[in-house]
């Protein structure tokens, strides 16, 4: 397009010339012309000259403008069903690493390829200024759930103002869109002031409310306490009166196990003397010492 108006331009020039010219030899001498327009030919060259100088340089930088850069996305399934999907950021044949999101982080996995099924593995390419859109997007969706919400708040920030500088520097250069980031990043800005404001606001409200509860707080930590101590007596008590019935069942047993050694020793004794007593009368030579056989026999 730039090479055609050059073009156009040259041949409006040559146009403008010959009919200047034309006008000239039907109006006055040859020679005369020559020397009173030379220095208006002059003039109009010298503006073509620059013109397309001008229309040269707008072309070369057009050239050096770099091409909108591109980022890889992918997705799959792993064996168990389990779905992934972020930025790839290497692969080969036995492994894939990507760039995930964790709840307000940005994580780099790798897997290997025997655990993905192989089947589900898709890789898209999109402008990297969309990926950071995408990015900032999910952190501002992220916001004023009282979780990480600062991290969400500068994450989001980061990522609208890194698209906002590849869109600058892209074939796609929009300044609409450089506005809308512009814009996304003001409201972003001032909506952390609103959460910075209201999470000040919040924590004072708390304290106050803990304060005013303190003493009801107090009075039922107290009551707790009571009664957790009240049962802890209960339970020593308890405790006391079965050792002391464990001591005295003690007691009882070894005066128990006392008797019946003594009763058992008595009986033995008795045993004996009948053992002693029926000898004598089925061995009546037991007690003569001169036929007494010996014991045994």
């Amino acid at each position: 397009m730039k090479t055609m108006g050059i073009i156009k331009t040259r041949m409006f020039l040559l146009i403008l010339i010959f009919g200047f010219l034309s006008d000239g030899f039907a109006q006055q001498e040859p020679n005369k012309i020559t020397i009173e327009r030379l220095p208006i030919f002059q003039k109009y060259l010298k503006m073509a000259a620059q013109t397309e100088q001008k229309e040269r340089a707008a072309q070369g930088a057009e050239v050096a403008r770099p091409r909108t850069a591109i980022v890889r996305m992918t997705d799959f399934h792993l064996k168990d069903g389990k779905l992934l999907f972020g930025k790839l950021v290497d692969e080969d044949k036995n492994k894939i690493t990507i760039e995930q999101l964790e709840g307000s982080k940005i994580i780099v996995s790798t897997y290997s390829k025997r655990d993905i099924d192989p089947r589900t593995l898709q890789i898209k390419t999109i402008p990297e200024y969309k990926y950071y859109i995408d990015l900032a997007e999910y952190f501002s969706g992220r916001t004023w759930d009282f979780t990480d919400d600062p991290d969400d708040f500068i994450q989001a920030i980061r990522c609208y103002e890194k698209a906002k500088l590849l869109t600058t520097g892209a074939e796609t250069q929009d300044k609409d869109r450089i506005g809308q980031f512009d814009e996304k990043i003001k409201q972003l800005q001032s909506d952390r002031e609103v959460w910075t404001r209201e999470v000040e606001s919040r924590a004072k409200l708390k304290k106050l409310e803990f304060e005013a509860e303190m003493e009801n707080r107090l009075k039922d930590l107290q009551d707790k306490v009571n009664a957790s101590t009240q049962k802890v007596n209960e339970s020593v008590e308890r405790l006391d009166k079965a050792v002391t019935a464990i001591q005295e069942n003690q007691k009882k047993l070894e005066q128990s196990i006392t008797v019946m050694e003594q009763e058992t020793s008595r009986r033995l004794n008795i045993i004996a003397d009948q053992i002693d007593a029926n000898r004598r009368l089925t061995e009546p030579f037991y007690w003569a010492p001169r036929y007494r056989y010996p014991y045994g026999y």
